[in-house]
């Protein structure tokens, strides 16, 4: 019964109070480095999806976000403005256009901050296993796989109570 116990205050802590609060701290890290960028926390992971896939087109953002193609469009043009991001042609195809990072000032005042958070993420990392480090991983990928459902899932009541044109 005691071990009983003990897994329901420990899955209450890690699904609850620890998720919730490293949700939160999350988002505050994003819109603080949004602020510095004078972009939305939006635009900003948009930028990352860019960062991370290289080779993205206005359509993949919409894609990875769920968000239309308007909102996109309005976001790429906001990063161009912010010198953040640039619209380039594809080289392999030229009626393709890719979202390319931009090398700026604004991105090399940004680049500490990510560098930072890098660093103390391998260091903290370094204090687990490799079994641990597969559940953790495992319990990660879950937790995104559960908010990209529940994204998706208030996006379609966002959309279908959206007034008509």
């Amino acid at each position: 019964m005691a071990r009983d116990d003990r897994r329901k205050r420990l899955e209450h802590a890690v699904g609850f109070e620890v998720g919730r609060e490293l949700g939160a701290r999350s988002i505050l890290f994003h819109q603080a480095m949004a602020n510095v960028a004078g972009v939305s926390v939006t635009d900003l992971k948009c930028l990352d999806y860019v960062d991370r896939y290289k080779e993205v087109t206005a359509g993949d953002l919409a894609r990875f976000t769920g968000l239309t193609t308007g909102a996109i469009t309005a976001a790429i043009d906001r990063l161009e403005k912010a010198g953040l991001a640039r619209r380039e042609r594809s080289s392999s195809d030229r009626r393709k256009v890719l979202i390319q990072l931009c090398e700026s000032d604004l991105m090399a005042k940004l680049a500490p901050f990510y560098e930072a958070l890098g660093r103390e993420t391998t260091q903290m990392l370094s204090r687990y296993s490799i079994s641990q480090l597969q559940t953790i991983k495992d319990f990660c990928e879950s937790c995104t796989e559960i908010m990209r459902r529940q994204t998706e899932a208030v996006q379609r009541v966002s959309r279908s109570e959206a007034p008509e044109k």
